[in-house]
């Protein structure tokens, strides 16, 4: 069951991929760099969490799970 965080964060995904239809591979999103700015700017609005502030891998940015877990680690 998922929790209210990831309902929300997947429905915001979906808004940024073509059609709602999130491309994953392997686990991994497949989302373009302009999609990846719009993540970051999702965290910080909504979590407070300032990733220029922070060591971040872009892998952590590349899956459900991997957005979850930081957010988890910053908030």
């Amino acid at each position: 069951m998922m929790s209210l965080r990831e309902d929300r964060l997947i429905e915001f995904l979906r808004s940024l991929a073509p059609g709602g239809d999130l491309h994953l591979q392997g686990g991994r999103l497949e989302l373009e760099s302009l999609a990846i700015l719009q993540v970051v700017a999702y965290l910080e609005t909504h979590y407070g969490i300032r990733l220029a502030e922070l060591d971040v891998e872009p892998d952590d940015l590349r899956s459900v799970a991997g957005i979850l877990a930081l957010i988890e680690r910053c908030g």
